[in-house]
Formats: C-alpha cells, structure tokens, sequence
C-alpha cells in the first residue's frame, strides 16, 4: 500500500477515535451537568419541605400555646392547624377541611387572602358566627397563621360600663334631688315641727346611706381591677364580723322597721381579713335590707360544714325572691336583675362580696327560700380558722 494512503487512513483513524471520545467526554459532561443539577434541585426541594416543616411546627407550637383561637393553613387555604380553643370553638375539622369550612367565615377567608398578597400583618375587626373577634394574620412563605381574639368578654364589659354610667346617672340624680327637697322642707317653717324634722332628718339620712353606699362600690372596685386590694388573712371571730356588719346597717334597717336577727354561735372562727369580711357581709346585708318589705326581717346564721373545713354565712330575707334566671348572674359585676330595676343601687356590691370570698379561698352563691316561704338566701363560704388557704 501507498505509505501516503496508509498515513492517511491512519489519520483518519485517529481522528475517528477522537471525535468519539470528544463525544464520549461531552456526553459525560452533560450527565454529569445534568446529575448535579438534580441533585441541587433535589436538595432544594428538601430544604424547600425542612423549611416547611419547621414553619408548621412553629405554627403548630405557637398555636398550642396561646390562649387565642389560633388557625394555620396553606396557600391555597387548606386547614394546616388549629389548636385546642379553635376546634372547640368552631369543631373538630374534617381531613382536608378548607377555612371556609371550618370556620364559615367569608370575612376570616378575605383577611388569610389578603395577607397572602401583601406578605405583611393584616388586622380586621370582625364577626363569626355572630361573635365578634380581632382577627390578625401573618403570612410566611406559603403559610398563614391567623390569630383570632374573643371580643365578647370586651363587648360585655363595655356595655355593662355604658349601663353602669347610665345607672349611676340616675341613682345620684335621685338621692340629691331628694336631699335638696329635704333640706328646704326642713328650713321652712314646716320643718320647725319636731315630729317633722325627726321624720326628715331621718329620710336624709337614709338618702346619705345610699350615697355612701354607692361610693364605697367604686372605691372597691376600683381596688379590685387595679389589683391592689390586698388580702391578709389571719384567724377571726365570725361574731365579730356580723356584728360589725349589723351594726353599719342597723339604722336603715331600723327606719325600715325590720328585724335583723342573728344566729352565729360564738366559736365560730374563720381566716379573714377582717375589714374586707365585714364589707363582704355588709353588701350583702344591705341587698338584704334593702329587698325585704318594711316590718319583715333579715336574719343571720352559720354552721360548720360536715368536714369541718370551712364556715357558711347565711343571710336570709323575706323579700320577692330572685328569678330563676337571675340566680347565676346575680353576682356579674354591674349586673341588676328585674325585679331590682326600680331600687337603687350600683349593681356592684354582691359581685365585690364574691370577689372578696374568692380571695379569701370561699365562694359566694345564692338560692331562694323554699315554698310556701318568699325571700333570698345568700351563702358565703369561709375557711375555717387553722385551715390553709
């Protein structure tokens, strides 16, 4: 052979083979490109579920700790989390259950939109299922956790507030406009009547009572939600405090023509702070007195309970009685049942006498008298001396 053409088909040979291997190496490059491409993508999609798992379970952890009704769901709404207060409020949720679903609220979905869009904070005040809440919603990646607070609780308390002012409007309007009619009638010529001025003083000084009573109420209160009332229990004769109590009231009770009667054997002690005890009584003597027709009676007994722990007070009228379904709310704070609508009064001093009770470790509850008897009972429970708190 030509070693001309032998030396180019040896050439050509040599570049067939690396043309191949070219091939060869570029495919390799392009698998090669293309594996650790997956493997990136492969670990970002991991990240990409790491990260979404630890965003739920923070969602999930805050959740759980909060007293609010608290709602995590994804991009598209579906129910992700709901803790404890939300299932019980709204129900358990169906596997799959979207927050329309759960919570059948139009306005909850638009807040969870919005604050996908906007990616920050979005706060609404709104209405579900007939109660109102704040609702807050913050949106992180492709989750939305909503935070619902109760309002209920606010709403009542404002308008207990707005009745409270409206009441005491009233209550003081008709104690000063009794007292100025009062003291003119007393400083005419009618009023030189001994018989008379005895009669006026004494419609004066209930008229003073009332007042009294009233601003001793705020105060209280005032006390209570502010937290410094301050209790300091220490061992106390049950005698000692009704005494007192009867003994503040004894005048208003007197010009009403009732009898007070007490009942306490003097052995009786409880762990009391003994002013705050006193006034506890006092309030509801006063209810009492103040219920109670002219010429009937209060009366005020106490027993030891069957394990010797703990002391009942009982304060007895022979008044209407209190309605059935006034008997639990009749110790809400600012709360007056039918039946007291045209007495005076703050609506304020049974609630500060449960409030003292439960202070003192006891409670404070109410029952009407068995038929064919009318009237109110009024039990306030002590600790016994000597027991802990």
């Amino acid at each position: 052979m030509d070693p001309w053409v032998a030396g180019g088909l040896v050439l050509l040979a040599g570049l067939a083979v690396a043309a191949a291997v070219g091939r060869v190496r570029r495919e390799r490059k392009r698998r090669m490109a293309a594996e650790e491409e997956a493997r990136l993508l492969q670990r970002s999609l991991e990240h990409e579920r790491e990260a979404r798992r630890t965003q739920e379970a923070w969602f999930g952890s805050l959740a759980g700790a909060s007293g609010d009704l608290l709602i995590v769901v994804d991009a598209s709404l579906q129910l992700l989390h709901a803790n404890a207060a939300a299932r019980e409020r709204f129900g358990e949720p169906a596997p799959g259950a979207t927050l329309i679903a759960f919570s059948q609220s139009l306005s909850l979905e638009d807040v969870a939109r919005e604050a996908l869009a906007q990616a920050v904070e979005v706060e609404r005040a709104l209405e579900i299922r007939d109660q109102p809440y704040r609702a807050r919603a913050l949106a992180s990646g492709a989750v939305v956790a909503i935070a619902l607070e109760d309002r209920s609780e606010l709403r009542r308390l404002s308008r207990a507030r707005q009745d409270l002012v409206a009441n005491l409007s009233h209550e003081l309007r008709t104690p000063l406009a009794s007292l100025q009619v009062l003291a003119e009638t007393l400083a005419s010529p009618i009023g030189a009547d001994p018989a008379v001025a005895h009669d006026l003083t004494g419609r004066v000084l209930d008229e003073v009572q009332a007042l009294n009573q009233m601003t001793q109420e705020m105060l209280d209160l005032s006390a209570i939600e502010s937290g410094r009332q301050v209790v300091r229990l220490v061992p106390v004769g049950l005698t000692e405090i009704v005494a007192e109590a009867v003994g503040r009231l004894r005048e208003p009770a007197a010009r009403k023509g009732l009898r007070v009667e007490e009942d306490v054997p003097p052995e009786l002690r409880v762990l009391a702070d003994r002013e705050q005890a006193v006034r506890a009584v006092q309030n509801v003597l006063h209810n009492a007195i103040k219920f109670s027709p002219p010429g009937g009676s209060v009366s005020l007994s106490a027993a030891v309970e069957a394990d010797g722990d703990q002391i009942v007070l009982r304060v007895t009228d022979d008044g209407p009685g209190i309605a059935p379904a006034d008997l639990g709310r009749i110790f809400e704070r600012f709360y007056r049942a039918d039946q007291a609508r045209g007495t005076p009064g703050t609506g304020l001093g049974l609630a500060i006498s449960r409030h003292i009770l439960q202070a003192h470790g006891g409670e404070a509850w109410a029952e009407n008298r068995p038929a064919p008897r009318s009237g109110a009972v009024i039990h306030l429970r002590f600790l016994a001396s000597g027991k802990a708190a």
